[in-house]
């Protein structure tokens, strides 16, 4: 299937120009490792002993063997080493059972790159209070200049890179979350339907709850597998997809800010409002009806393939991975050896089941997509780095990486081996499709080069211009399709919880949240009848609802302030 390489707006300027490739000066040189006039580390210290200089980095990867070898023998990583005259030296760890066991033992190393807003105790917050993390802005001015442009140029981005205190400690794959590309290649997640179902049945995309109903309803009664039995499963809820549904009413995993007609915002937590009880009245008929069987079980990912793979399943939660027709591990390609005509669509968000329309006056849509400026995986310096004295080496090629020349060794790899420009557009050459056998498994060529969406090293721009100019059409649909839609009712990534407040939040939900999980099952189920609403919003309340509410509404006014 024919690619698509799509214009790119990329987030910004740095370095005082756009991201290699994605200008549209066909003249434009790009740059490779034979000649960067970058300096060397050791030529800026004009220290002999620099030369030797090593950067210990900690990066979460897999169990399978290759992982270990996979960031030390990329060649775009490489190429940046050799440019920057810092070597770096890969930790892999294999999974998050030796994360936090690695700060008790204050044994990590200068460089960490993981979830540490979801793994750490206080998220970014409590690394930095912690002592983990560095002040990079002590860095920015003579080891980091393209940071320190990039925070300069682009304000929105700056306020959700650094903390209250205005303490920036962490990089990331940065995104422009108003450019339609860059939303899109942070969007890979979002409901999928059976296209061919809807032809079948002479039905269309849904894009309301009403039309989902009925779309689920005629799956259920017509038999569009066509195999004489009544054996559909008209929406596979596994892995969670029940919570994209709450987006038509407003409501997300976490408290949402809520505007009045003034323009004024309260955080609330959706699980204790009228919308809610709305959204559980709603599946509670799609219950009843036999739309959704496996909301409650506990299922796992492997049964959701099992359903969408094995003909069964007529809708789901969705990953742009299972529309790429050009990988035999998808789950069209595995479907299509079913069926051979088997067609998958994304869905849009569905529009507000109240009604409402936005300020164009069209219906309105609130995107459940998690949409940030940064990535889930962030970058920091450690304090070990500023111990060893490498802290100044590892702020000069992390900001190397942020560059515009380092962010394309990340993502394209070298130019003439991995990519070539022509018209001002990169492009992947001729066999880095191709497998090749590396160490315990094979991988396709031009990852031997880069990985952008495995090697969630910093990152610029180039992310979403790599994602959307190589990944098959169904991918790149997919993920356009998922980030439409207005996120502002959710609280993003950017707005995070001091360390105070978020053992204030923990202590809080420990049986709060609990107690929400089980009624969502009775209510849903029909064992607690909604007329006991009132009584379970009260019980909510009293185990800390509007007081967790409170909290995220003080986090988000000091957001608000930075």
């Amino acid at each position: 299937m024919k690619k698509r390489a799509l214009s790119l707006a990329v987030v910004m300027a740095l370095a005082g120009t756009m991201a290699a490739g994605c200008s549209s000066d066909s003249n434009k040189k790009t740059t490779t490792a034979k000649d960067d006039d970058t300096k060397k580390y050791y030529e800026l210290t004009k220290n002999d002993k620099d030369k030797d200089i090593t950067v210990s980095w900690c990066v979460i990867g897999g169990k399978d063997t290759y992982y270990q070898h996979y960031w030390k023998e990329m060649k775009g990583l490489q190429a940046i080493q050799d440019i920057t005259g810092v070597k770096i030296e890969f930790q892999v760890k294999t999974g998050y059972e030796d994360y936090l066991p690695m700060f008790t033992a204050k044994n990590y190393p200068d460089v960490i790159t993981a979830k540490n807003l979801e793994q750490y105790p206080g998220r970014l917050g409590g690394m930095y209070a912690d002592n983990v993390s560095l002040k990079l802005n002590d860095y920015m001015d003579e080891w980091m200049p393209n940071f320190s442009k990039l925070v300069k140029d682009y304000p929105d981005i700056a306020r959700d890179l650094r903390m209250d205190d205005g303490a920036y400690t962490f990089v990331s794959a940065i995104y422009d979350t108003n450019d339609e590309d860059d939303r899109a290649a942070a969007s890979q997640y979002g409901l999928a339907i059976r296209q061919d179902w809807l032809d079948t049945l002479g039905e269309q995309v849904p894009t309301t709850i009403d039309e989902w109903h009925n779309v689920l309803l005629s799956f259920k009664n017509n038999d569009p597998n066509g195999d004489g039995q009544s054996n559909e499963e008209p929406v596979c809820m596994a892995s969670s997809g029940w919570k994209y549904f709450l987006a038509a009413y407003g409501i997300d995993d976490d408290p949402v800010i809520q505007r009045d007609a003034d323009g004024n915002e309260t955080v609330i937590y959706g699980f204790i409002t009228d919308a809610y009880k709305q959204w559980l009245e709603e599946m509670r008929k799609w219950n009843e009806e036999g739309l959704i069987y496996n909301m409650f079980e506990n299922t796992s990912l492997e049964k959701r393939e099992e359903k969408v793979t094995g003909n069964l399943a007529g809708a789901w939660k969705g990953d742009a991975l299972h529309f790429d027709e050009e990988d035999s591990g998808s789950y069209i390609s595995k479907l299509r050896e079913v069926v051979p005509d088997a067609k998958f669509t994304p869905v849009p968000w569905p529009y507000t089941a109240d009604g409402s329309l936005d300020e164009d006056g069209n219906p309105k849509q609130w995107c459940f997509s998690d949409i940030a400026s940064f990535d889930r995986d962030t970058t920091v310096i450690t304090n070990k780095a500023k111990e060893n004295g490498t802290d100044k080496a590892a702020a000069y090629v992390i900001d190397y990486m942020l560059g515009e020349k380092g962010s394309t060794y990340l993502t394209w790899g070298i130019e003439g081996e991995s990519y070539e420009v022509k018209n001002g557009e990169k492009k992947l050459m001729s066999g880095m499709e191709e497998t090749v056998e590396f160490y315990d498994t094979k991988i396709p060529k031009k990852y031997t080069y880069a990985d952008p969406i495995t090697v969630m090293l910093p990152q610029f721009g180039e992310m979403s211009s790599y994602v959307l100019a190589n990944k098959s059409e169904g991918y790149v649909e997919a993920c356009k399709t998922w980030a439409k839609g207005d996120t502002s009712y959710k609280v993003n990534a950017a707005c995070q919880l001091s360390v105070e407040q978020q053992k204030q939040a923990e202590q809080v939900t420990d049986g709060m949240k609990e107690y929400i999980t089980k009624m969502r099952k009775r209510f849903i189920e029909g064992t607690a009848p909604l007329t006991e609403f009132d009584a379970y919003v009260a019980q909510v309340k009293s185990k800390g609802g509007d007081q967790f509410a409170e909290i995220w509404g003080a986090a988000y006014e000091n957001y608000k302030k930075r």
